[in-house]
């Protein structure tokens, strides 16, 4: 089991609990420059074998320090893979996970505080209801959707648990493909659906959503990807509850689609390292990348670039695979009658986007889920796949990247005082002074395919000297809050999270 170092924060300034003191005495290695080819191994392969595979979210839902998957499937019953120091055991079954009915949707969220991640279960159509299970620890999962009031039926797509209305509890939000979406607020652990008066109970055929600071604000905006035609939606919050539709204002809705094409998964990352979050949209038709100008407007720069291109996308998800510093984008197709449509690895070099896509998964790639998370704590994300046509599987690749460059990188999570994370949607925001690097991250509110996870946020480097800071902005009391750390040695958390503990004092 891997020891964090935990720093914490209250208000706006920033205590050091520990020191900065070294999880590890190693001497950081020298880092060879250049790109380097994404290589993949299957985890396995007999385990992950099974087809029909849709949502997949990470969590150390034991609290043993490493991350778990829960995978959803039609066809199967839910699994819930354990990670025992990098080897995985399904586990669903024991902890009363392990349901038959079609999961479309998945996200960890610790909705009652108390300091294990709960788990919100999404189904394909009217007639079955939603499920919460709460994390009762050695006792397993039990569901409590109807007694907190979260059991809407419903073809129901992304869910996200975010404190949208900034007031310490996770609310929830989820994504209808058959009705309006729902906006549940948290009222002492149990909830209450306020998208209709809050302004976001969107009617069209929602698939995805991204939840994160648009206008620069502080509080939590939400980005609708819709399909079927139907424009996209923006709705900015107004921090008093309700929110305001500033689509056509920021011209975003992407007007004029037919039927057959809309808008799907969504991904949130600082692509070009200005400090501000961009966001990718998955489509049905011509992908979109929305490049934040950094005054709360958005210019979709896909177009003649190979994103642009009408791969009939699902989803996709941001993660630096080679620790160049630079975010690269992995983007899953899918098409009727080919079980193994090819997938997309992007690397961004700077100045562009290079398809580098490894055989192994162009010839066993994904449909649906696509998660990137680090599971054997070597430093370099890892990738987690899901496709449920016939036929497939649902494969987890270790990156293996050379050690020397698979160890710089820096990984940080957010938490309340009490350790509890309840930050969903925070942004991260690294700099280097003795280069100028800057870069930010979103922590985890909701992406690859109607999935959301509870991990830390990612950081690769670039090999250059010298210490990095960390500001992290968030909303809470009503206010934007923000802090700052200096002097943090990288080298100093190898194979460890750095979690800062963030909250009003």
């Amino acid at each position: 089991m891997h020891r964090f170092c935990a720093l914490s924060a209250y208000s706006i300034q920033i205590v050091l609990v520990a020191a900065l003191v070294a999880c590890s005495d190693e001497e950081v290695p020298t880092i060879p420059e250049g790109p380097l080819p994404p290589t993949f191994s299957a985890v396995q392969p007999d385990l992950f074998g099974a087809t029909g595979a849709q949502p997949n979210a990470w969590a150390d839902y034991d609290g043993d320090g490493d991350l778990d998957l829960f995978v959803g499937f039609r066809g199967l019953e839910d699994r819930l893979y354990r990670n025992d120091r990098g080897t995985f055991v399904d586990v669903a079954a024991d902890l009363g996970l392990a349901d038959p009915e079609e999961t479309r949707a998945a996200a960890w969220g610790d909705y009652d505080l108390d300091g294990d991640p709960d788990l919100f279960i999404g189904r394909a159509g009217p007639d079955t209801r939603n499920r919460l299970y709460r994390n009762d620890r050695e006792a397993g999962f039990t569901d409590v959707a109807a007694e907190v009031g979260v059991d809407r039926g419903g073809v129901t797509r992304q869910p996200a648990f975010v404190d949208y209305d900034g007031d310490g509890d996770l609310d929830l939000s989820v994504a209808f493909r058959d009705g309006p979406n729902a906006l549940f607020r948290n009222d002492g652990g149990t909830f209450v659906d306020v998208a209709a008066q809050s302004g976001v109970a969107d009617p069209r055929r929602a698939v995805g959503t991204s939840w994160f600071d648009m206008d620069g604000d502080g509080d939590l905006d939400l980005f609708v990807a819709n399909q079927n035609g139907d424009e996209d939606a923006v709705f900015y919050n107004r921090g008093d509850g309700t929110f305001e539709d500033v689509t056509a204002a920021l011209a975003m809705g992407r007007p004029g689609r037919p039927e057959d094409e809309g808008s799907v998964g969504t991904a949130v990352a600082d692509y070009d390292n200005d400090g501000d979050l961009d966001l990718f949209v998955a489509s049905y038709g011509p992908d979109a990348l929305w490049q934040n100008q950094g005054d709360g407007t958005f210019t979709d720069v896909a177009p003649g670039t190979p994103l642009a291109e009408s791969h009939h996308s699902v989803s996709a998800a941001w993660g630096d695979f080679d620790n160049d510093g630079w975010v690269d984008l992995f983007v899953n197709t899918r098409a009727a009658g080919e079980p193994e449509a090819k997938d997309f690895l992007f690397r961004n070099t700077g100045s562009g986007f290079e398809d580098v896509t490894p055989l192994a998964i162009v010839t066993r790639g994904s449909s649906h889920g696509v998660q990137w998370a680090d599971y054997d704590l070597d430093g370099d994300l890892d990738l987690a796949l899901a496709n449920n046509e016939p036929g497939t599987s649902h494969p987890l690749y270790q990156n293996t990247l050379p050690a020397m460059r698979g160890g710089w990188s820096l990984q940080v999570g957010v938490t309340n005082p009490r350790g509890i994370w309840n930050r969903a949607g925070t942004t991260i925001t690294l700099t280097r002074e003795s280069d100028g690097y800057v870069t930010s991250r979103l922590l985890d509110a909701g992406g690859g395919y109607a999935s959301q996870g509870i991990q830390p946020v990612h950081f690769g480097l670039p090999p250059a000297p010298g210490p990095v800071s960390l500001s992290i902005v968030w909303y809470e009391a009503g206010a934007r809050r923000s802090s700052t750390v200096s002097g943090i040695d990288p080298g100093a958390f190898r194979g460890q999270w750095v979690v800062l503990q963030l909250g009003v004092g």
